[in-house]
């Protein structure tokens, strides 16, 4: 048997197809149930030389690791960032509480209404941060 002959008997094992007949499985068959049939399709993608993509390695800011970069928002986190903005707390102090990046925090309040637009936020974010273009003096 070659590669890619099993290849092709486990896809359609994953498919719920018995390769022998092309009957479809009985309904408490082992190959049914949803752990196997992700084994199955990760041991065919295997053998045609398509493997998992590695995790992404976590965003890290400033040397704070950003935990939440891509995750869906919840209603907390949201709440946690208006109260936050609305007591005049840092955009970027704020990204790093709830483990997001700036421009997320900056659409999430647009988003929310508290921003007219994400120009607005970045001019905020930039008023926010030190200066960081000074000429240190004596030079």
């Amino acid at each position: 048997m070659t590669p890619q002959q099993a290849a092709q008997l486990l896809e359609q094992l994953a498919l719920g197809i018995d390769p022998r007949t092309g009957v479809s499985l009985a309904e408490h068959d082992a190959c049914t149930t949803p752990d196997v049939i992700r084994a199955l399709f990760i041991a065919r993608n295997a053998l045609q030389g398509k493997l998992e993509p590695a995790p992404k390695a976590p965003v890290v800011r400033n040397g704070v690791t950003l935990a939440n970069v891509g995750k869906k928002w919840s209603g907390e986190e949201v709440d946690t960032l208006l109260q936050e903005f609305q007591a005049g707390t840092p955009l970027g102090r704020i990204a790093a509480q709830l483990g997001r990046t700036d421009g997320s925090i900056v659409a999430r309040l647009v988003h929310a209404g508290a921003l007219p637009d994400r120009e607005s936020g970045y001019t905020l974010l930039k008023a926010q941060r030190p200066d960081t273009t000074m000429v240190p003096s004596g030079q």
